[in-house]
């Protein structure tokens, strides 16, 4: 029996996005698969996180068949993105961030696999390649480049989280990789049932997270709860991404201090704290005595890190011990709901 063509939303939040709004919305109206099959039923749902620079009234100016919500103040990229989801109820969401383009044919890659592919899949991930804007003759001009941005995340035994290929040249060196343990939030690719499957409450993104980290502890419940997210290499988005703390290697001290201070106070006090909180909610006991010795020295060395150079990241502990309790109340509800024992997670963590 041939399966129907699934319904989809596509999910942005935007936050003082006029610089990138409308080359997003373009690249998703001119997909072609939505140009030759009008019989998909999608939809687009922003939910604007306060802007100030008129990006609301571009979009209801210029694209009227798109769902709109404005919240008054800037409530977190996790919640506004909550607030999206729910605004359609479609078999698959796309949570995709402003600043990307996608190619014309992503979606029918998404779908190729989506319609033949019988495994219990909870997400697939697009190959994110990296593009920047450059001035030709007075004009801004997008150039999509050949280098990789993430082709999914890999994750060390430490927990450090890294986006596998970043800045490296694509040759199509991961394009027979079938799965990875997640993916970046940059573009993501989620089957609502797996959404609904792993939500706490009524948050499938962590609130109290606001922004970072969200896609690993994402990806750690979906692989906790046993759904698989694979990769498609065919389907490409580009993505506008100055940051390259990623690429440095560990004795580059110097240049990691100048990468990490390039990057928002916000950036570095969130990221901290959900880091840990991730680990605390979905953690197993065995997995984390196996690999402990390679955990303990991550976070001593993190500790020390911005104990003498970024000392402002300190606040963010304040709030890490004040919401433990209730990560630990999370955590009680994930274990209880676990499909998969510690030996099968365990070979995600190289």
């Amino acid at each position: 029996m041939e399966k129907k063509s699934p319904t989809l939303s596509v999910c942005i939040v935007t936050w003082n996005s006029m610089k990138f709004i409308q080359d997003c919305l373009e690249s998703i109206l001119r997909q072609r698969v939505f140009l030759d099959n009008t019989q998909v039923d999608w939809t687009i749902n922003i939910v604007d996180n306060g802007s100030e620079d008129g990006t609301v009234e571009f979009i209801k100016k210029n694209y009227a068949q798109i769902k709109i919500l404005k919240n008054v103040n800037n409530l977190g990229f996790c919640r506004a993105y909550n607030q999206a989801i729910k605004m359609h109820n479609s078999d698959w969401v796309l949570l995709l961030n402003v600043d990307t383009i996608l190619e014309q044919n992503f979606f029918e890659e998404m779908f190729k696999v989506i319609l033949t592919t019988e495994e219990r899949i909870g997400a697939l991930g697009p190959k994110v390649l990296r593009s920047e804007t450059v001035i030709e003759d007075g004009l801004p001009k997008v150039l999509k480049s050949n280098r990789l941005d993430s082709c999914g995340l890999e994750i060390k035994k430490s927990r450090l989280v890294r986006n596998i290929g970043e800045g490296e040249e694509d040759s199509g060196q991961y394009d027979d990789h079938g799965e990875f343990f997640g993916f970046s939030g940059t573009a993501i690719f989620l089957k609502r049932e797996a959404l609904e499957d792993v939500k706490i409450g009524e948050e499938i993104l962590d609130e109290d997270f606001f922004a970072y980290q969200d896609d690993f502890d994402l990806f750690y419940r979906l692989r906790n709860y046993g759904w698989h997210n694979l990769f498609v290499s065919q389907a490409k988005v580009y993505h506008f991404r100055s940051a390259k703390m990623n690429i440095l290697k560990p004795w580059q001290f110097w240049q990691i201090i100048r990468a990490r201070r390039s990057k928002s106070l916000l950036i570095n006090y969130h990221s901290y704290k959900n880091h840990l909180w991730a680990l605390i909610k979905n953690e197993t006991w065995l997995n984390f005595l196996y690999h402990s010795p390679y955990i303990f020295w991550l976070e001593f060395k993190k500790f020390i890190f911005i104990l003498f150079f970024e000392q402002k990241t300190l606040k963010s502990i304040k709030i890490f011990f004040k919401l433990l309790p209730k990560m630990l109340f999370k955590r009680k509800i994930i274990m209880s709901r676990k499909k998969v024992n510690p030996q099968e997670l365990r070979k995600w963590f190289k």
